[in-house]
């Protein structure tokens, strides 16, 4: 199930997710579980924003403006990445 996040919560990556882009794709590496988890071109735009620090809201603007979609759309699919994320421990959400 899919949450549903405010915009003004904060997604943080914790400090034992390593990633590294490659190609214009991300890959995902948590140290305490193994688990790899690989990203295409926009979750990549996503993950860059996210380890530098933002907010849902933030996010999901940056992703309306680079990709030029349906900001409804873009929320969907950004609170399927995010609960994704958390499920396998790659991000956590604050607030």
């Amino acid at each position: 199930m899919t949450m549903s996040l405010a915009l003004e919560a904060r997604i943080v990556c914790p400090p034992e997710v390593l990633s590294r882009v490659l190609d214009g794709e991300a890959v995902l590496l948590h140290l305490g579980s193994g688990t790899y988890f690989g990203m295409n071109e926009v979750a990549t735009h996503a993950w860059e924003r996210i380890t530098k620090g933002t907010t849902f809201g933030e996010l999901l603007e940056a992703t309306v403006a680079a990709f030029e979609v349906d900001e409804d759309a873009a929320q969907l699919d950004l609170e399927k990445l995010i609960d994704a994320l958390v499920e396998k421990r790659l991000v956590t959400v604050e607030g």
